[in-house]
């Protein structure tokens, strides 16, 4: 019998999650909600969902409808209550990346699922793109021997931003560079045990501070990280979309190199090769959902779990004290403050 879902939100991220939720057997699609009527408008006609089914608030849904699930796709500072809200009346929920905007939250919301034994899931897709899970599988697999620096560096161009992200500080750190922090940690299989974080606004545009951020990151296993993001890049604005990503694993026994989506690895004593990713057989919201499903119905563990992001969570949450303090920050040390 499919899962029946509801979906909360419906910007450009939305409308994706609900496209793969449309195409999957696993679930039934019982419910779209936006405050938004031109968005549950344009769903109507667009994705060929009966005005029946759509509401302007969540607690509509969870009054009227009966779902098992709710996928949460709402801007960040939303996640909270609507997460609150679906798991206080027993629904999983799989809640898109950030979590929540603040460590505290996200560990009540944590706590909440635990005790009543529903599965509670962060999408953070990026860990399933073929390149980083092909980096995994080549840290895993000990080709690099062990990792003692790791460098990314991200450049994209002024674009267009949600409402809520452009007016935001931080700009970068909650829309892309939480991405790569939690790629980091799961490509290391490693946790971060110190951040030193500085963000700022390049002079030339007219974005709140922090479009920009520099982090230096130790890991629990020794390996060293530099971390440089940024939305006020310039001169690449026809090359892959304006994005321009460089990442680096310094191994005792190789060097593997990342751009964009094609893979170098630079053995000792050997030339370098190119590393193949493999066919994309399905796409990362996929490889979420079915994690999902599989968390619902056999009550297996994810790799998603919130409990898992709080490790990230802790690592944003340290950058932004570092900021402000102007000092090193332990994540692990955030983490026992919450017990």
């Amino acid at each position: 019998m499919a899962i029946k879902v509801a979906i909360t939100g419906l910007g450009q991220r939305g409308r994706q999650w609900l496209k793969e939720l449309q195409s999957s057997t696993a679930f039934e699609l019982v419910a779209c909600v936006d405050t938004d009527r031109q968005a549950l408008a344009e769903t109507t006609q667009v994705h060929k969902i009966p005005g029946s089914s759509c509401y302007s608030s969540l607690q509509q849904v969870l009054d009227n409808v009966d779902c098992d699930a709710v996928v949460v796709v709402t801007p960040a500072e939303q996640h909270f209550n609507d997460c609150q809200i679906a798991l206080s009346r027993g629904k999983a929920v799989l809640v898109e990346k950030p979590f929540t905007t603040n460590l505290a939250e996200a560990n009540e919301l944590v706590a909440l699922a635990e005790m009543k034994g529903i599965p509670l899931l962060v999408a953070q897709n990026y860990r399933y793109l073929r390149v980083y899970r092909t980096v995994r599988e080549l840290i895993s697999k000990g080709l690099l021997g062990r990792i003692g620096i790791v460098t990314f560096n991200y450049y994209r161009v002024p674009h267009d931003m949600s409402i809520a992200l452009k007016r935001a500080t931080q700009s970068v750190l909650w829309g892309m560079a939480i991405h790569h922090l939690d790629i980091m940690r799961y490509v290391l299989a490693s946790e971060v045990n110190n951040v030193l974080s500085n963000d700022f606004t390049l002079p030339w545009t007219s974005l709140p501070k922090g479009a920009s951020i520099r982090t230096m990151l130790s890991f629990e296993n020794g390996a060293q990280a530099l971390y440089t993001a940024t939305y006020e890049s310039s001169g690449h604005e026809f090359f892959e979309r304006g994005q321009e990503f460089y990442g680096r694993f310094v191994g005792e026994l190789a060097t593997l190199h990342v751009f964009q989506r094609w893979l170098l690895l630079c053995e000792k004593g050997k030339l370098p090769r190119l590393i193949r990713r493999g066919p994309r057989k399905e796409t990362e919201e996929w490889i979420l959902l079915d994690q999902f499903t599989r968390a619902i119905v056999e009550n297996e563990k994810a790799d998603v779990t919130g409990r898992d992001n709080l490790q990230t969570m802790a690592i944003v949450e340290a950058c932004l004290r570092s900021e402000n303090d102007k000092r090193w920050i332990n994540p692990q040390e955030l983490l026992n403050e919450l017990h």
